[in-house]
């Protein structure tokens, strides 16, 4: 449909009714309309779980100190997030609900002051994943740096059977809390450590299925480390 809109109406934004209706926007200096389009809203156990989590760490930050605000802010200043390639530094309540998520995904207290064991160890491959349908045990071997392997700590994510270990695995793939049934986030161990997870959250594999594991060190403070990120065939047992 093509509309030409002269005085006294130059443009036309909002919506017109619902279900169905129609938007009407300006893009690129053309005045458009399109189909009204209900935001897609999951409510699966596990993001309700997270917005849950999420909902509660935001709500702590409001009992921050002035003085817990200023070296949340300092922290983040120096641990910027790597979006797209670019440094960027977080709103200091971005990263203290970023670090109380993982405290309350590991069912331990808020912690309102920034952390200070920072991490300092990295995985260095994921190797061996197989899946034993019979025993629903998910096993797979970690090599990593760490020198030192007290209070530290995997946040582990996985997903379900992907169409090819090529594909490019998006964070929304992962379901954070409990990727895995039994706790998403475990001990690091001496290396190369041996990770056993009973009845994970996607065990439906099949042979030769391809799915990603990925992981994300956390010091005793819950400071996140660099994740490393790896797509595996499963060989089921």
């Amino acid at each position: 449909m093509k509309c030409k809109l002269t005085m006294p109406v130059e443009a036309l934004s909002g919506s017109m009714s619902k279900n169905p209706g129609l938007v009407a926007f300006v893009w690129r200096g053309l005045n458009v309309f399109r189909a009204w389009v209900s935001p897609r809203n999951p409510k699966s156990a596990e993001q309700l779980l997270i917005r849950n989590i999420i909902t509660q760490a935001a709500q702590a930050y409001q009992s921050v100190t002035p003085n817990e605000r200023t070296a949340w802010a300092e922290y983040a200043t120096n641990h910027p997030e790597v979006i797209f390639d670019q440094a960027v530094t977080l709103p200091e309540i971005a990263m203290y609900v970023r670090v109380n998520t993982y405290r309350l995904i590991d069912a331990v207290g808020v912690e309102d002051a920034a952390p200070t064991e920072l991490c300092d160890f990295v995985a260095s491959d994921i190797a061996t994943v197989a899946y034993d349908s019979g025993t629903t045990h998910l096993t797979f071997d970690v090599t990593h740096n760490a020198a030192v392997v007290t209070n530290k700590k995997w946040l582990i994510k996985i997903t379900p059977s992907m169409s090819s270990p090529m594909k490019r695995v998006k964070e929304g793939d992962y379901r954070l809390a409990l990727g895995v049934e039994t706790g998403s986030i475990i001990p690091v161990t001496a290396t190369p450590q041996t990770i056993d997870l009973t009845a994970p959250k996607f065990g439906n594999w099949s042979n030769q299925d391809t799915m990603s594991i990925k992981l994300i060190p956390l010091s005793p403070d819950y400071d996140p480390g660099t994740p490393y990120e790896k797509s595996n065939l499963i060989t089921v047992t």
